[in-house]
């Protein structure tokens, strides 16, 4: 088996939660996948787990007291672009509701178990094979270390360990490659090399100045003078392509 797939389900029937639980983890495990479940049973309690957790499926049903699945979606996804939603819900009427929070898929819960292993196959089939194109790894001082590269605003070179700037409130780590060896790995990735001492992502760039990259963040990072012409060419045959 692979890596495990962080699942949070949201219903508030306490009686539904571990049926559909039991059913998502049986679908996954059917084709050898591990799942991590965790289940909530109403929104703003999935959104305040959101603080210190991350989840790459999130089940939610559409009719909840206090705040709806689809606001929940909505808010969900404004806090993680990358998270994939399915609901399940007897709420057939709103189907077209939902997509404004662009969903994998609908489950109806009076067709459920037919609709659960399509969805499940869905997801497995399109999003776990971009999920894991998307991943980089990187030696730490005694483990690999394996991140989205989304997660990831830029590098900077600090000797024989560099410093990865990740989009998490100021987030650091600290892996033990050179800058050139990063530079291999991650210039396919969609990073490109400004300076000796830092690759950027270029989803995060905002403009490129004279001397500088503006990051969306605000941050400006020195750009070599000898480098600008192919920074710029590099990063206009990215956004184009």
């Amino acid at each position: 088996m692979g890596n495990t797939i962080r699942i949070a389900m949201c219903d508030d029937d306490s009686n539904a939660l571990p049926v559909i639980a039991g059913a998502v983890r049986s679908a996954f495990l059917a084709k050898e996948i591990r799942t991590e479940v965790k289940c909530f049973r109403s929104g703003k309690r999935l959104l305040e787990a959101l603080k210190t957790e991350r989840f790459q499926l999130v089940l939610l049903d559409i009719d909840m007291p206090e705040m709806d699945g689809i606001e929940t979606g909505r808010q969900l996804r404004e806090k993680d672009e990358d998270v994939r939603i399915i609901y399940v819900s007897e709420a057939e009427n709103r189907v077209f509701e939902s997509f404004q929070v662009q969903p994998l898929g609908f489950v109806r819960k009076s067709n459920f178990l037919n609709d659960i292993t399509a969805v499940v196959q869905v997801y497995i089939k399109t999003c776990m094979q971009k999920d894991e194109g998307d991943m980089l790894e990187f030696a730490m001082r005694t483990s690999m270390l394996r991140l989205k590269r989304s997660e990831v605003l830029y590098i900077e070179g600090s000797r024989n360990y560099q410093i990865l700037h990740l989009n998490e409130d100021g987030k650091t780590e600290e892996v033990k490659m050179t800058m050139e060896k990063l530079e291999e790995l991650l210039s396919p990735k969609g990073f490109i090399r400004i300076h000796k001492g830092f690759l950027v992502n270029y989803q995060y760039i905002r403009r490129i100045h004279t001397s500088v990259v503006e990051l969306k963040d605000g941050t400006e990072l020195p750009v070599g003078r000898s480098k600008m012409p192919e920074v710029k060419a590099k990063y206009l045959s990215m956004i184009g392509g």
